[in-house]
């Protein structure tokens, strides 16, 4: 098996970023992805899109949200992964929706079986909830605490506790300096 030099991963790692670029400025009824040409490379088989957001005016925003960008459907998305050649992706409950992951398991029902999902819960959610999003597709929960949100620092190691036997990981949006 090739291991790819330093250069070579800079390249590809470059070109897969020029591919994906989005658009400064978004208005609505335009796509989210600049450019209509398919990559100048072939993705390996079975990459995946490993975090992306629907965002649908049909389910509404959390109260008091700030973030709320047009909408990027499920099927603007699809039409991104036909010119990128991913079939598989993880789609990551936006926090404009607080803890209200329904956009999130419409979108995976709507994906099949190469979508997986993040969802936002905080200490309120139940074992039967957990059980029901893991039904839909689920697999981890976000903690998003580079901002005050619907989940925050002390209810990782709870909720850990509780995922741990749906096997489900946690993601952490958190600036670096916070790390320390």
């Amino acid at each position: 098996m090739h291991s790819p030099s330093r250069r070579e991963f800079l390249q590809f790692t470059g070109a897969l970023v020029s591919a994906c670029v989005l658009p400064q400025s978004v208005f609505a009824g335009e796509s989210w992805s600049s450019g209509s040409e398919r990559p100048a490379f072939q993705l390996p088989a079975g990459a995946v899109d490993c975090h992306m957001h629907i965002y649908d005016d049909q389910f509404p925003a959390a109260p008091g949200t700030t973030l709320r960008p047009p909408n990027a459907t499920v099927e603007q998305y699809r039409a991104l992964q036909q010119r990128l050649g991913v079939r598989r992706n993880v789609v990551v409950t936006p926090s404009t929706y607080g803890t209200d992951n329904r956009v999130t398991l419409d979108a995976l029902k709507r994906f099949g079986a190469n979508a997986r999902g993040v969802a936002v819960v905080d200490n309120t959610v139940t074992d039967q909830e957990l059980q029901s999003l893991h039904s839909g597709g689920i697999r981890a929960i976000r903690f998003n605490l580079s901002y005050p949100g619907a989940a925050t620092v002390d209810m990782v190691q709870p909720l850990a506790a509780r995922i741990a036997p749906l096997g489900w990981h946690i993601e952490l949006v958190i600036q670096g300096a916070r790390l320390s």
